[in-house]
Order: C-alpha cells, then structure tokens, then sequence
C-alpha cells in the first residue's frame, strides 16, 4: 500500500529472472547500516562491490536492470533523471546489484531491503519500518 511499491516489485522480477548461480551471488545476510550520509557514501570501486555483477547477467536480465533504473529515477524530474541515468549507463558494467534476506518482510521471498551500487553510483532502498531510499550519484566516486 505504499506509493513506491512498484520499484521493489521491479527489483524483484531481477531476482526472479536469476538462476540459482547468480541468486547465490546477489541474496547476502546483512544489508548496510544506516549512518547518515555515510550510508550512501561512494567507495570508487569496480570490482568486489555485494552482489551479482552486471556482468554476470543476460541482456534480457540487463535490461529488467535498466527498467529498475528507469523506475527509481521516475518520481524525480525528468532532467535530473536524465542526467543521472546518463552517469549510470556510463559505468553500467560495474553496477552490482544485491538483495538482503535479513529483512523480508513476511518471510515471503520478496526482498524488502536490496540495492545497486556502482563506482559513482548507490542506490539502497528498505521497506521497513517505513520505505526509505538513499541514493548518491556522481560523475566520480571522488568528493
């Protein structure tokens, strides 16, 4: 019942879309802690981030990927959600996308707590104890 509900139902079909291999690679245990602005906080990294690698998926995973993108962007201005796509799409190969079982809700399967992150780019979003998304995007990890 909550206005945001499509983007988590959109990351799911990703998860959905996996296959056994890559699920083991993107579920872990523990989602980030929340600390401010240093829970968003850009490492610069392009390898070794949590979660699967867009690498490791299909074009047609690639592009449900590219449709989560789209839907966390949706609610913001379309300039501003242009311009930050346009910086994501640039290192799109280093994106990592993860889910956390710690927090589903309703022990459903449906991941509650999950996120992207890239070099210049993390995006995490949880459902619990309300919908709260913390997102940083930059041309470069560096400040």
């Amino acid at each position: 019942g909550n206005a945001y509900r499509y983007q988590a139902k959109r990351a799911n079909e990703v998860f959905q879309m996996l296959d056994g291999k890559q699920r083991a690679m993107a579920l872990l245990g523990n989602a980030r802690r929340e600390e401010g602005t240093s829970t968003v906080k850009l490492t610069g990294k392009t390898k070794d981030l949590p979660g699967i690698p867009m690498t490791e998926l299909f074009k047609d995973q690639r592009g449900l990927v590219r449709q989560v993108l789209d839907d966390v962007w949706a609610p913001f201005r379309k300039q501003d959600a242009d311009e930050a796509l346009k910086l994501i799409e640039a290192g799109m190969d280093h994106l990592h996308m993860a889910f956390f079982k710690n927090q589903d809700l309703g022990n459903d399967g449906v991941w509650d707590v999950w996120q992207i992150e890239g070099p210049s780019s993390l995006m995490f979003f949880r459902g619990e104890p309300h919908v709260h998304a913390y997102i940083h995007i930059r041309d470069s990890a560096e400040a």
